[in-house]
């Protein structure tokens, strides 16, 4: 047979060849094989082939050539490089939030669909072990005590595991399913939002019991925690509102409206520049000043994101959505600005960042396994 040579094109209408044996090549639907010489006109849309005539081997390798710098081209454009995913051994179902523990080199991957706490290598991406903890959505790092504070949420509790061992040494009784959470390390208490109700539970670590309940809007969503200013900051998605609370009274000071962000899910906190990142479903970046709650811009992000992550060495705030899809924005002096939107996959919706290699962190099932998936910047 002749070899030939042909590539994707996104939204473009081409003749394409039927019966080719071919090789991909990553995600780039770049394809070499060894092809018919019945070509057959084909109205083609989005990942479909735009074909070449059947040719001598050394056009077909000057072709090749230039396939590959545009595409080279086309992806340079992308502020993330996708790496090849990493397939969770003996486990299935979906993630929800990640943390990555940076003295420790790990990913902290809450396996709610496994009903575990899965840990992994950061640098290796390698799986260390797994902790059967229930349906865990959240985790909270209290580093001083090598402690790991994991929220699960069908079996109403917080699991406490040693950080060392990555075993479970305790667990507090809840009134309720948990979700997101944050460790205060200046009273040593764990605030963890009541999913879907109107209450954020104070969880004194010393003690491993609850010390306080501070009643808040209904639906907390992600929760924040400002050492500067010892203040934490609560989205609220049933009313688009941002709480600021005090933790020496545990009571809430504050509450600003998101608006244009609605449904609040996303938060991250810029200590350095008092800014808070609050992402909306509905496909708004909300970036307010953390010292009165104005808005001072807003960014186009991809809709339907649930967390996002703030990476202070670039300046980035990456932004994952279960569409498939990151938003990346940069932080700017008036505000910020979307640099790019990175294809993922479906139900990627959480995500973490390795402050010392700025490599960004997914985590995503399907119907044959579970993944977690690293993302380089660029």
């Amino acid at each position: 047979m002749t070899p030939t040579l042909h590539r994707s094109i996104h939204g473009v209408n081409a003749p394409y060849l039927e019966d080719a044996g071919a090789v991909i090549f990553g995600n780039d639907h770049f394809v070499i094989g060894a092809g018919a010489n019945n070509i057959v006109p084909h109205a083609v849309g989005v990942h479909r082939c735009l074909l070449t005539m059947p040719m001598k081997i050394d056009k077909m390798i000057g072709l090749l050539l230039v396939g590959l710098f545009n595409l080279t081209a086309l992806s340079a454009e992308l502020p993330l490089v996708i790496e090849e995913p990493i397939v969770v051994p003996d486990s299935k179902g979906g993630f929800d939030y990640l943390q990555v523990d940076e003295a420790n080199r790990r990913l902290l991957a809450n396996h709610t669909g496994n009903n575990s706490f899965d840990v992994f290598d950061v640098d290796s991406g390698k799986f260390i072990k797994r902790v059967s903890t229930g349906k865990a959505q959240g985790v909270a790092m209290d580093p001083a005590a090598g402690k790991y504070f994991v929220s699960v949420s069908a079996q109403k509790k917080l699991v406490i595991i040693d950080s060392k061992k990555l075993e479970k040494t305790g667990e507090v009784a809840l009134g309720g399913p948990a979700d997101a959470l944050v460790f205060n390390p200046k009273n040593h208490c764990v605030y963890v939002g009541h999913d879907d109700a109107t209450d954020l539970w104070v969880i004194d670590t010393h003690t491993e019991k609850i010390v306080a309940t501070i009643p808040i809007g209904e639906g907390p969503e992600y929760v924040v925690y400002d050492p500067d200013g010892d203040r934490l900051f609560q989205n609220i998605k049933s009313n688009d509102t941002l709480l600021a609370i005090d933790p020496v009274s545990n009571t809430v000071k504050e509450t600003w409206p998101t608006t244009p962000a609605k449904h609040p899910h996303g938060l991250a906190f810029n200590g350095k520049t008092h800014r808070l990142f609050c992402a909306g479903q509905n496909g708004k970046l909300a970036i307010m000043d953390s010292q009165n709650g104005k808005v001072i811009a807003t960014v186009d992000i991809v809709p339907g994101v649930d967390q996002i992550a703030f990476d202070s060495g670039n300046k980035r705030i990456y932004c994952a959505s279960s569409t498939g899809q990151i938003s990346v924005v940069e932080e700017t002096a008036e505000g910020g600005k979307n640099i790019g939107n990175v294809k993922t996959a479906p139900g990627a919706k959480t995500i973490a960042i390795d402050p010392k290699t700025h490599a960004v962190w997914i985590a995503y099932a399907d119907k044959q396994a579970a993944y977690v998936r690293k993302l380089t910047p660029r």
